[in-house]
């Protein structure tokens, strides 16, 4: 096996072990390799994968590498899949693609841009592990909402400029999420704080 060969064997080990995902500027210190060498073999290596013979691809989300089965093999590996299924609705579509570009910001930010209430949706949202939120040294100290790990994770995105495609799932389309939370700069917490509800919840 040639040096070069072995190189790319080991970032495509290195990319797979990464549960979490992982930073070509980590591969790099870890292969002994300089960035830009790195990159280069990276692009090879999704080249590799991005043929009709592979139903695995390396995508880049949230600046992190990660194995993702092609979106066209998706009805076969949901067979078998042991995460389960929830629907986003519509109006929690809404709210999250308002925290996503406009975040951080407070309940009562989210719901001036919407125009009505957005507390059972903040606090959906929130045990589904897409969003998270801190206190805020605002006066009253309400919540400051942000979108969380798990929301590029699900979505695939690699920044917010994919936000309209990558949110183009309303209808009640179902997405796969473990419910787990996730930290966003402070524990996320799953309850909604009452002193941050402004007006009754509605829809």
């Amino acid at each position: 096996m040639s040096d070069e060969l072995s190189r790319k064997a080991a970032i495509e080990a290195l990319i797979f072990s990464a549960r979490n995902g992982i930073e070509p500027r980590k591969i790099a210190s870890i292969v002994g390799m300089k960035l830009n060498q790195v990159t280069l073999l990276l692009e090879e290596i999704e080249s590799d994968y991005a043929t009709s013979e592979h139903g695995v691809m390396i995508k880049s989300v949230n600046g992190k590498l990660r194995f993702y089965t092609k979106p066209e093999l998706q009805n076969y590996v949901s067979q078998i899949s042991t995460r389960p299924i929830v629907s986003i609705t519509d109006t929690q579509m809404e709210a999250l693609a308002i925290v996503a570009i406009k975040g951080p910001l407070t309940k009562n930010d989210v719901e001036l841009i919407r125009g009505r209430s957005t507390q059972n949706q903040l606090l959906e949202l929130s045990k589904m592990g897409l969003i998270g939120k801190r206190k805020s040294k605002l006066p009253g100290r309400p919540y400051l909402y942000k979108t969380t790990k798990k929301f590029y994770d699900l979505f695939q995105l690699e920044d917010l400029s994919e936000i309209v495609q990558g949110l183009s799932l309303g209808g009640g389309e179902k997405v796969e999420t473990t419910g787990d939370t996730v930290p966003a700069d402070g524990p996320v917490q799953e309850e909604i704080d009452t002193g941050d509800t402004g007006r009754q919840s509605q829809d």
